[in-house]
């Protein structure tokens, strides 16, 4: 790969692991819950998640889910429910008083990205732009795909969670918080929705 494609590739990856979608909103609703501590295990656990993502997608999984039938009907739906539930846990921590209910958990975190329209849109762009004809083998474009998403995904979901954070830093715990939580949930679900329409 040469330096321009290299270049385009990172620009790529920072943009659309930056932008608002499902990962950054439910880490920037945990980070003004409960602080960016909260969020650090479910950032983990969903770097893990993608980190499989993009290498099935490397190894041929984008190609199959590319051509569409039940498989992707399948994942749509799934997807779907997941992040319904998603954003119905991270409303129920504002709703309830502190304690009664738990941030989302690690193993819940490991589900985000490979249930995520958004993560399999850009990790299949960024494959079949950048990285199906350069001529290198599954394994280095694997880790190519991997290594850059993992960088921009703990980046950006790490600034998103801190967004959160200083955000309850300022409107404290009450009503404010709890609207603000509610609305990053249903902007979540609503990112999650239009992404399955595209």
């Amino acid at each position: 790969m040469d330096l321009a494609t290299i270049g385009a590739l990172a620009i790529f990856i920072a943009v659309m692991t930056g932008t608002p979608g499902p990962g950054n909103l439910t880490f920037m609703a945990i980070g003004t819950n409960g602080g960016y501590r909260a969020a650090f295990p479910v950032i983990v656990a969903s770097q893990i998640g993608s980190t499989c993502l993009h290498i099935s997608v490397a190894f041929g999984l984008g190609h199959i889910m590319a051509e569409g039938g039940p498989l992707v009907t399948a994942f749509k739906a799934l997807s779907m429910a997941y992040m319904t539930y998603l954003a119905w846990r991270i409303i129920n921590l504002s709703l309830k008083p502190k304690g009664q209910v738990s941030n989302p958990s690690f193993w819940e975190g490991l589900l985000i990205h490979p249930l995520s329209p958004k993560t399999w849109a850009m990790s299949l762009v960024a494959f079949t732009t950048f990285l199906a004809a350069n001529g290198l083998s599954s394994i280095e474009n694997a880790v190519i795909l991997t290594g850059g998403f993992l960088v921009g995904g703990l980046t950006a979901h790490s600034i998103w969670a801190l967004a959160g954070q200083t955000l309850l830093s300022v409107i404290g715990e009450g009503t404010k918080q709890r609207v603000i939580t509610i609305v990053m949930a249903l902007a979540m679900l609503a990112a999650t929705a239009w992404s399955l329409l595209l």
